[in-house]
């Protein structure tokens, strides 16, 4: 969950070295805002939504060398993940595929300058980690609307 987190927030820490625009300083607020309204226990629930209905039946490549709380899946999981997040209308902060148990790239919504539920965004950044390398392991930072876990 550290992780997590730390990425997303290395992610605005970029962000706002970066500030080239509106657009981005929009979207930038908007994502700030929609973190800080989540507490400890929503990020809990928030979690066990995503094993529950995102992360379900597929298989978890992180033996351990990461935090329990980062999934990491194969190519042909990650695209379920896809599937299932865009169906649930989560977002994906950032994508980040390893290579052989080592870090390979990091890709983030702002990099599409566009708002971290845009499945376009994801789609292409995965489409594009697939066409570079084989055999990627991938994780992503999440935000799961707080409809979703409160019902």
């Amino acid at each position: 969950m550290k992780k997590l987190l730390q990425i997303v927030l290395i992610g605005f820490l970029l962000l706002s070295c970066n500030n080239k625009n509106r657009t981005k300083t929009k979207i930038f607020e908007e994502t700030e805002m929609e973190l800080k309204d989540y507490s400890e226990e929503e990020r809990k629930k928030e979690f066990e939504y995503l094993k529950d209905n995102v992360f379900n039946g597929l298989q978890n490549l992180n033996d351990g060398f990461d935090s329990k709380s980062i999934y990491y899946f194969s190519e042909s999981d990650f695209e379920i993940v896809l599937d299932r997040v865009e169906k649930n209308g989560i977002a994906i902060f950032g994508i980040e595929p390893w290579l052989n148990g080592d870090f390979y790239d990091v890709s983030n919504f702002e990099d599409y300058k566009t708002r971290a539920n845009d499945p376009k965004w994801y789609r292409k950044a995965f489409s594009e980690f697939k066409n570079r390398e084989k055999n990627l392991m991938y994780s992503a930072s999440y935000q799961v609307p707080k409809k979703l876990f409160t019902e």
